[in-house]
Order: C-alpha cells, then structure tokens, then sequence
C-alpha cells in the first residue's frame, strides 16, 4: 500500500492540474461555459500575399466572433422583450435583470421597472451587422496586421486612457495621452466593440436608428447604422463614407451571415 501512495498523490495533482488548465481556457477565451463557441485559429495575416486571399482569410476568422456576440444577444433580447410584456411582474434584484443593467450600463430606477426604462434597455440590447462589424475591424485594423491587433488583440482601435491599459501609439501627444486598448483574447476585444457601440453616448443616434429600423419591422442593416459613426473616429464622416465603401468594395469576400 505504501508504494501505491506516490502514484496516487502524482495521479491527483495531474487531475487537479488538468480542472485548472480547463479552467483557464474557458477564461482565456473570455466565453460562457455554456456556449458551444469555438475559437478558429487566427491565421497569419502579414504572411498572406495575394490581397483578395487575405480579405477573405480577415472575414472568416472575425465572422464567427461576431455571430457569437450577436447569438448572445438575441438569447437575452428574446427574454427581455418577453418581460417587457408586463413591467409590473419584472423583479428588479433579478440576477437576468441586474447583469442587464451593469453590462449595458443603464441603472435600475429605485422605485421599480418601468415601460421607458425597459424601452431605453431593448434599444442597448440588440445586434450590430456583421459586415459593419469586420468592416470597422478590418480599418482599424489594417485587416489584422497592426501593432495593436497583433500584440493585444485590438482589432478596434479602442482607445484607454490609464498608462498601461493597452498599448501606446508612436505618435503619442503627451497633452491628450491614450493607449490603444489591448485584450486577453479577440472574442473579448468584440464584446468590448459591442459593448462601446451599444452603451456609449457617442453612439446614440446609432441605435436610434437601429430602433427605428426594429419598430418599422425593416432589416438592420450595416449601411444603416454605418450613418451613427460619426464619432468613432476624428475624421467624422469621411468616416462613414469609408466603412460604406469598404462594405460595398468587399461584398464578395464576406460570409453568408445570419446579422
């Protein structure tokens, strides 16, 4: 029996070890434990010669990110619309409700639910077209082949204002000092998309529009909401011409989506 006792000792650390390094994964990939999401493999971009190879290579490694995002989305839309049925019945310390509130960054009225509280929710928690999603992705990325998305993940060029917070351009004005957020995985570099796009008052108007669009029972549309970008970037609305053009230029290499 007492030589049995280091096997079974090495036996439980290598058990321990692979529930932590599972354990690991699943937050390395920033995903619930109860998606079926798959990470694809990210290809090397920068090693990809012909243009139309690597436009194609971009769009179908960021699809299945942004399909997951939306997917998500649409699970916890489907349920909120289904409260928003009957307020009154909604209880406000729910954990559905409370992580609504802190991930879309709308705080919960003190004295309960109301219509135009859940109306301000429903239009936070909606999708944002795939091919305007990899269409901003692919500029502000250099179509994966920029410092920031190579080294953290920034595939948005979301900018972060504590030193540290990400990576520092070279041409950093030291009066107006920002980083260019980095991120553990790509997956949490698009929740952060959509959460910028879907709680920021930058991007109002963007889903006022995407509102509208739901309300009239019209599809939404990346040339739609492309028109509420006007303050994703310094240049305004040559801005959004250039993400219009990017979509219309770039139609044939982009997958078959569901958003």
């Amino acid at each position: 029996m007492t030589k049995l006792k280091p096997f079974i000792i090495l036996l439980t650390v290598l058990i321990l070890f692979g529930f932590l390094w599972t354990g690991k994964q699943l937050l390395d990939n920033g995903m619930n434990t109860d998606s079926q999401f798959h990470p694809p493999k990210r290809p090397q971009f920068g090693s990809i010669i012909n243009i139309n190879d690597k436009k194609k290579a971009f769009f179908d490694y960021l699809t299945p990110f942004v399909e997951e995002a939306n997917k998500q989305i649409l699970l916890d839309r489907q349920v909120l619309e289904e409260l928003s049925q009957d307020p009154s019945k909604i209880d406000p310390d729910s954990h559905f409700i409370e992580n609504l509130s802190e991930e879309y960054d709308l705080a919960i009225p003190k004295d309960g639910i109301t219509s135009e509280w859940l109306n301000e929710l429903l239009k936070r928690v909606n999708i944002i077209p795939t091919q305007l999603v990899l269409a901003q992705s692919a500029m502000e990325s250099s179509w994966g082949t920029s410092r920031f998305a190579l080294e953290g993940n920034g595939f948005f060029g979301q900018w972060c204002f504590t030193k540290g917070c990400g990576i520092p351009p070279h041409d950093l004005d030291p009066e107006h000092y920002h980083e260019v957020q980095s991120f553990p995985t790509v997956y949490a570099a698009v929740k952060a998309y959509f959460d910028n796009i879907n709680t920021n008052d930058a991007y109002a108007e963007l889903r006022t529009i995407r509102a509208k669009l739901q309300a009239n029972h019209e599809k939404i549309t990346a040339d739609a909401l492309a028109h509420g970008l006007l303050n994703y970037s310094q240049i305004g609305h040559q801005y959004i011409q250039q993400v219009l053009e990017l979509i219309k230029t770039n139609q044939q290499f982009m997958p078959e989506t569901t958003t």
